[in-house]
């Protein structure tokens, strides 16, 4: 009988000191000269799961990432042995509670400088400061590794409410009316806006946007979408575009969106009124869509 067989209680295989919460803390005073954070996980816990569960070219996926340490860990595996690991962490803006946490309240408002101090901004200065450390200790060592392909960075994606797209109508505005605004943009800015566009639009974010030369304008194209970011979209580069239309079978927009403040009115009016009315080839239906 079953019940007969001598049983005894197995014993966990993951019990060590520096797997205790205790040990996450003082790896996170470390690291911030103060505990910003009660309990954390322990880095070498987390190293032992991703080496048993993941290989060196796996993503992790960390939902309420609190104080960042997969992300830490993942770092510091990759720099160890060359890995080509990757991370996601998802931690909503949950608020610091000033009585309960002032130690972690104080530093994120006065070091910070965030007015409304959450975990993520703990999360955010973690893997910074693990990345910088990471570097730092490396270069200090007898041996210094070559780091130069790791990649030490990271992208912040935040949840934003969606926005009605604007529909033009060309008799809304005046001739001589200009949407600029005088907003200027940076590079990294236009990727950051292309990313956001792009994910709204049913993009994944893992799909690269293809760039698109429009008689030396450069559009950017993915899923019969097309992006007109920058400025100085003119009448020849409409042309292009309706003559690529009709000529490339791999180019099939049915949307165009245009960055409503890097053209002028009359510009969105032309481009508007010729997509619609334009009898292309393939007798495509395209939208014209302007976001700001």
């Amino acid at each position: 009988m079953l019940g007969n067989i001598p049983s005894k209680k197995p014993k966990t295989i993951f019990y060590k000191p520096s797997y205790s919460s205790g040990n996450g803390t003082l790896q996170i005073e470390k690291l911030f000269n103060k505990r910003v954070f009660s309990n954390p996980k322990p880095l070498q816990l987390l190293w032992g799961f991703i080496e048993i569960g993941l290989s060196r070219n796996d993503t992790i996926l960390d939902f309420f990432a609190g104080s960042g340490t997969i992300a830490d860990a993942v770092m510091q595996l990759n720099a160890k042995d060359d890995g080509d690991r990757k991370y996601i962490l998802v931690q909503l803006p949950e608020k610091i509670d000033k009585k309960k946490n002032k130690t972690a309240y104080d530093f994120v408002k006065d070091e910070l400088k965030a007015n409304n101090p959450t975990i993520f901004d703990i999360t955010k200065e973690r893997l910074i400061r693990a990345g910088n450390k990471i570097q730092a200790d490396n270069k200090a060592s007898k041996i210094p590794k070559d780091l130069s392909k790791q990649d030490f960075g990271f992208k912040v994606f935040e949840t934003m409410p969606i926005w009605e797209d604007y529909d033009f109508e060309a008799d809304e505005f005046d001739k001589q009316q200009t949407l600029f605004n005088e907003i200027t943009l940076t590079e990294n800015d236009i990727k950051a806006l292309l990313t956001t566009w792009k994910t709204y639009d049913g993009i994944a974010l893992t799909c690269d946007l293809e760039a698109i030369d429009l008689g030396g304008y450069c559009g950017y194209y993915a899923s019969q979408k097309l992006y007109l970011m920058d400025q100085g979209f003119k009448t020849e580069n409409l042309v292009k575009l309706l003559e690529k239309i009709d000529k490339d079978t791999n180019f099939n927009p049915t949307s165009v969106v245009a960055f409503g403040y890097h053209f002028e009115s009359k510009n969105l009016r032309e481009n508007s009124e010729n997509l619609k009315s334009y009898a292309n080839k393939k007798q495509m239906d395209i939208d014209f869509i302007i976001r700001y």
